[in-house]
């Protein structure tokens, strides 16, 4: 089955390789109470820490070694996983065409160039296979931010993206973009993205049903390598990998 390109939160174009940034993450649902997560990025790797059905626990990612690490702060102790990670916060990797990372037995073909609400665009025929079934969708890549800003799925699922302007979002300079997505029943949902033109990450989204994910209090700053291993005092311990296999 292919996979399809996402576009959620912080899913835009790539920055450079030495991108490092801390920020607070903000998660808000209506009639529930905010989640708040502390996060530190440096390409290919990020820490957030959390709580934990009360816990105050440490999640650490390397993508570039495939091994997570959850540490748990009342035990001190965290327990390491190894299988392949993907960080999907859309800064790791330029996408090129819709193929860029699909796996196999998926296939692009250029189709030509269009104009999609005002954006200059790549068409692609994106054509996957699902045992017998060939599954064709199609993608408009915009040229210069090089993310699909249409999606016409195999399901008859039709995603699209509007550019609605620049403006300004806690004193960073962002472009506000409107995500429409249109199911095959004709249902429709719209949500609101401010993509950060210095870091290229959508640090807002606004959702249909009132809620929002938001990253605030953004300092770029080179940050320590201690932040991405084990903490000091804390004993870690292997899981079992993926497929069963020991790390």
């Amino acid at each position: 089955m292919m996979r399809l390109i996402p576009l959620l939160f912080l899913m835009f174009a790539p920055l450079a390789s030495a991108l490092q940034f801390t920020a607070t993450a903000v998660l808000s649902r209506p009639g529930q109470a905010d989640v708040t997560t502390q996060l530190a990025y440096s390409t290919g790797r990020i820490r957030k820490e959390f709580f934990y059905y009360g816990e105050p626990v440490v999640e650490i990612v390397d993508a570039r070694n495939d091994t997570s690490l959850m540490c748990f702060t009342e035990q001190q102790i965290c327990y390491e996983s190894i299988s392949p990670t993907d960080l999907n916060i859309g800064i790791e990797k330029r996408l090129e065409t819709p193929c860029d990372g699909a796996g196999p037995g998926v296939s692009c073909t250029k189709v030509g160039e269009e104009k999609i609400n005002g954006r200059d665009t790549v068409k692609w025929k994106v054509v996957a296979r699902d045992g017998d079934k060939e599954l064709v969708s199609w993608t408009w890549m915009d040229k210069q931010l090089k993310i699909p800003v249409r999606q016409k799925l195999f399901n008859g699922t039709d995603i699209e993206l509007e550019w609605l302007g620049s403006e300004k979002l806690d004193n960073r300079e962002t472009d506000r973009w409107r995500r429409r997505i249109t199911y095959p029943d004709g249902r429709s949902e719209e949500s609101t993205l401010w993509y950060d033109k210095e870091l290229n990450i959508i640090i807002r989204e606004d959702f249909p049903n009132g809620g929002s994910r938001v990253l605030k209090h953004i300092v770029v700053e080179k940050l320590s390598d201690k932040l991405f291993t084990v903490p000091a005092g804390y004993e870690k311990r292997s899981l079992p990998a993926a497929g069963g296999q020991k790390p």
